[in-house]
């Protein structure tokens, strides 16, 4: 009887969702939020013109956000390819990504910035 308990014990544990582990040489959730606004503001400003005649690259651009952040880019592309493997882990980051791309959007819209691409 005792082995029963233990088999069914085990069972029950072994059907639950398994935790997922985050290596340590990845970025952190909650660190990758800002980093990845940032990268979505970027590639937002920069897609495919130029702005104030600006001529850097967008890997300029980059650098700048490893720099920031005090990341390398090898480290931040293995961590956003380990997040883009983990739904359950990059929908919520992606989530709050959105969240503060709006609020930084409501936030100009109040100081009356509008954007001049047209729809």
């Amino acid at each position: 009887m005792r082995k029963f308990g233990i088999i069914v014990l085990l069972i029950i544990t072994s059907c639950g969702e398994s935790e997922i582990h985050v290596p340590k040489e990845v970025i952190s959730a909650e660190q990758m939020i800002p980093i990845l606004v940032d990268v979505h503001i970027v590639e937002g400003a920069r897609n495919g013109t130029l702005i104030l005649g600006d001529t850097n690259d967008i890997e300029d651009y980059y650098a700048k956000i490893y720099e920031k952040y005090n990341i390398t880019e090898e480290t931040f592309k293995r961590s956003f390819s380990f997040y883009n493997s983990e739904p359950d882990l990059f929908i919520p980051i992606y989530e709050k990504v959105l969240d503060s791309l709006k609020e930084n959007g409501a936030v100009l819209a109040r100081k009356g910035i509008q954007s001049t691409k047209e729809p």
